[in-house]
């Protein structure tokens, strides 16, 4: 074989490795270890001006209906969906509750709901997080909520960067709560909202090292 033909092939088989890398995915969420637990409540606006509320928590648990997961949510989208006005999504079941080392300070929580829409049992996947107390805080925090049915409302600052809002707080682990292994597939095919609009957020030190990445340095 010539060497211009051992060259193309060989090349041939590089590109090939390459797009083969490319398109495996990384396991980017995961249930946090230490398994640390998220509240908050508040309201943001849809890109129409719409108000959506919501009151949400989530974490791990050794016990009890969810274990070993622990939550609720409880959403109310008041311009409504496909004609239901307002529009109400009420959890029933927690199935996961993940958070991504790309983004420390955000909690994912999973699970299945009902709507006012038509009864159905929907999967949702709500994505809060905790940017810093208190009104001098740098950045807002944030919320979104995605479900199986298509219905989205991307993560977003809490009134939409205005006034008030409410308030999304990450806890600290309780040490007696230890959170099993879980990826992506404890959301049941339901994607994450977005990711954060805000930049240049002061990271929680915990948060990140619970998410499997070396705290900032000081």
């Amino acid at each position: 074989m010539s060497k211009v033909g051992s060259a193309l092939i060989w090349g041939g088989l590089v590109v090939a490795a390459g797009l083969l890398i490319m398109t495996v995915p990384a396991l980017a969420h995961f249930v946090p270890q230490p398994c640390d637990f998220i509240t908050g409540g508040g309201f943001v606006f849809e890109d129409d001006g719409g108000r959506d509320n919501f009151g949400a928590h989530g974490g791990c648990k050794q016990n009890g209906p969810d274990a070993p997961f622990w939550g609720h949510v409880n959403y109310v989208d008041h311009n409504g969906d496909s004609g239901t006005v307002p529009f109400h999504v009420n959890s029933t079941r927690i199935t996961g509750y993940l958070c991504d080392p790309a983004f420390p300070n955000a909690r994912d929580i999973c699970g299945v709901a009902r709507t006012n829409a038509n009864g159905d049992p929907v999967f949702f996947r709500v994505r809060m997080i905790d940017n810093g107390e208190g009104t001098n805080a740098i950045c807002k925090d944030e919320f979104g909520i995605r479900l199986s049915t298509g219905y989205l409302v991307s993560t977003r600052p809490l009134a939409n960067a205005g006034s008030g809002g409410g308030n999304v707080q990450l806890h600290k682990d309780n040490p007696s709560t230890v959170g099993p292994a879980g990826d992506e597939s404890l959301c049941n095919g339901v994607e994450n909202p977005g990711d954060p609009v805000q930049s240049g957020c002061p990271i929680n030190p915990e948060a990140q090292t619970n998410c499997g990445g070396a705290p900032p340095q000081s």
